[in-house]
């Protein structure tokens, strides 16, 4: 077989095998640095904050307890964690796992009318249908198919109340949304000052201080925990939560989250 018909030869395996000879150690020590490490830090802040937020959002929209919301967040950073730097190792390339954001809205609408239990057998036949996508090649058919700018219109349809409820804000909490503006404005039209701190985590912590002197921050009782302690909720599969959510966070996924992903 000559060099030409090696790469020709389409690949027929399913899954994509690993590069040999696995990673040494040294080798991932020598790799580490200041830089990577200050990115890999402003990128867990960042996810620390507005995505947080989001979760926390969906989680009092749908009336989750505390011990629900906290094993929700446990899930999408450790396990999300876990796969990050098990693939990242495995494969030599830089494969983030994340939680989709749209879909988190998504499923905070749908937690109005369903149960938590309803919402994570939603999750785990989205799962199974990615899974299924892609270990059969339909991913990239599927997102072909798939008109982008109605795509990214259901995406901002999504995000419609968020924005909305900034200038709800204004009048609501005025003291607390006016510095959080303020700031993450000044962060994003000054480029000196956007370089040394997120917009977000400006916005983030400007919020932080107003709320901190407005006297409103109360910890409940027991909230010092430093470690997390979550809970299983047994998943229930129904035929409103399966049509309701199941498609549209495959779209989110595949879609939303992968072409960006791509984009980049």
């Amino acid at each position: 077989m000559t060099a030409v018909d090696d790469v020709t030869r389409p690949d027929t395996d399913l899954f994509e095998r690993p590069p040999r000879p696995w990673l040494r150690p040294a080798a991932v020590l020598r790799d580490f640095g200041p830089r990577y490490v200050s990115n890999g830090l402003i990128g867990l802040i960042f996810s620390c904050t507005g995505p947080v937020a989001v979760i926390l959002a969906a989680g009092a929209t749908g009336g989750l307890s505390q011990a629900e919301l906290a094993s929700w967040i446990f899930g999408v950073f450790a396990l999300n964690g876990i796969l990050t730097i098990a693939m990242s190792l495995a494969y030599r390339q830089p494969l983030g796992f994340f939680w989709t954001i749209p879909g988190t809205i998504l499923v905070g609408g749908s937690l109005t009318h369903l149960s938590w239990a309803e919402v994570v057998g939603a999750f785990f036949a989205t799962a199974a249908l990615i899974t299924v996508l892609g270990v059969t090649g339909l991913v990239r058919r599927t997102m072909e198919a798939l008109p982008m700018p109605i795509v990214m219109a259901m995406v901002a349809g999504v995000f419609l109340s968020f924005g909305t409820n900034l200038v709800k804000a204004l009048g609501s909490d005025f003291a607390i949304a006016v510095p959080m503006i303020v700031v993450f404005l000044l962060l994003s039209t000054v480029g000196a000052l956007g370089r040394w701190m997120p917009p977000i985590l400006g916005a983030l912590l400007a919020g932080a201080v107003a709320v901190a002197f407005s006297g409103r921050f109360e910890p409940q009782p027991g909230s010092g925990n430093v470690f997390a302690a979550p809970v299983f909720t047994a998943p229930v599969f129904t035929w409103s939560a399966l049509l309701e959510l199941v498609v549209p966070l495959a779209i989110t996924v595949i879609v939303v989250q992968n072409g960006q992903g791509v984009a980049v």
